[in-house]
């Protein structure tokens, strides 16, 4: 296709800020209006009286099933779908193809605008990490999760193209929903920073205190508690050293050695400066995280020049590279992580060069305009092929 695509861009929060998907949305749309595309952003998300009718049919005294039955309701998905259904309406002339985030609405494209999905997760990948208690199928009970799949399903089935952030994602969709394998495509996640963003790689000074950075706003799914524990430990080898949190509320959590900055939005000059200097100072980036279809966190901290410690589960160890480019530990084991941080921040010269190494790793893998040409190709051969949606696509 000589010319960009017309896109019809629907996902759940603004797309032009960064409060709609931790800001991967925003970062999609730029980056695909830089490849000279054409996108339309659509909000689908629930606002005023829709969302509190919405709330009160999913009523529960449990505050963290009310907030899932909330979010992932019949009730929820069906409102979502009449706001999705009016952007199309309105739109639907104008656009070669329609690209929706995630599965938690479903709309009635016109036969000749093919659908295609970019998705984080699914809700049996969510099923698989009910154990944890942090994911959102933990708080819902059977039913809810098989009627929730159902939903998902008339989602998936009607998209002619899945793109995926992991691999592990990719697998889920063909063994837990039969989806084709050449109906999906892993594309990853880009940072959402710019790349051009100023990065110094240079060491601490020897006078400056050995630096783990954290960043994260739900402490207990990121695995907070484990590396507060995990790093009292390390105070008693390291007693100099420190740890900087970002995103947990700094009024909630007390611990020595340890500075809570809160939340920073880098919407804000101020945020981000802080959030940029937290970057500066660290050594080693850490996320024992009990829950993480992909892991953005990561690759922003990689881009940043910092290794990685994170857990050996989820999509993490597609990310970090093994005494490449950081450390993968057994999951909830607050000893192997103390281990694991004691030995970087010892060896600030192996820290410099799985630092390095971490970067260069994003710089070829992880990057949005990398993304986009993938999606691009993609995209650009379902528009130019035959008009038919679906798993009929497939036939």
């Amino acid at each position: 296709m000589s010319s960009g695509l017309k896109i019809l861009f629907l996902c759940e929060g603004d797309a032009e800020t960064h409060d709609s998907w931790s800001g991967i949305s925003r970062s999609l749309v730029v980056h695909l209006r830089r490849a000279g595309h054409s996108v339309v952003p659509g909000d689908a998300d629930l606002y005023g009286m829709d969302r509190i009718l919405a709330g009160i049919r999913a009523f529960s005294p449990r505050l963290d099933r009310w907030r899932m039955r909330h979010r992932l309701s019949a009730a929820a998905f069906s409102a979502r779908s009449r706001k999705a259904a009016r952007h199309v309406a309105r739109h639907a002339g104008e656009v070669d193809l329609i690209l929706q985030v995630g599965a938690t609405f479903r709309i009635e494209a016109p036969r000749d605008i093919p659908l295609v999905l970019y998705c984080d997760s699914n809700i049996e990948l969510s099923r698989s990490a009910a154990y944890s208690g942090v994911s959102e199928a933990a708080a819902l009970s059977g039913r809810e999760i098989d009627e929730i799949r159902a939903r998902e399903a008339s989602v998936y089935d009607d998209a002619a193209l899945i793109f995926t952030m992991s691999d592990q994602l990719r697998d889920s969709f063909v063994r837990d929903f039969g989806i084709p394998p050449d109906r999906l495509c892993t594309v990853h996640c880009g940072p959402n920073i710019e790349l051009d963003t100023p990065v110094s790689l240079e060491r601490r000074r020897p006078e400056d205190p050995p630096t783990v950075l954290f960043v994260g706003r739900d402490f207990k799914r990121k695995g907070g508690d484990v590396l507060l524990e995990a790093f009292q430990a390390v105070r008693q080898s390291l007693p100099d050293a420190r740890m900087v949190m970002v995103g947990p509320d700094p009024r909630n959590h007390r611990a020595p050695g340890v500075e809570f900055l809160g939340y920073l939005d880098r919407d804000d000059p101020d945020g981000r400066e802080r959030m940029d200097r937290a970057y500066r100072e660290a050594d080693v980036f850490c996320l024992p995280t009990r829950f993480e279809p992909f892991g953005t966190a990561f690759v922003e901290a990689m881009l940043h020049g910092l290794p990685c410690i994170g857990p050996r589960a989820w999509a993490v160890p597609e990310i970090i590279r093994p005494d490449t480019t950081g450390v993968l530990v057994p999951p909830e084991d607050p000893y192997a992580l103390a281990r694991a941080l004691i030995l970087l921040l010892e060896d600030p010269d192996r820290a410099e060069r799985l630092g390095r190494a971490a970067r260069d790793r994003v710089m070829e893998h992880f990057t949005w305009p990398r993304i986009v040409e993938t999606m691009t190709t993609r995209m650009s051969d379902i528009v130019e092929s035959e008009p038919v949606q679906g798993s009929e696509r497939s036939r």
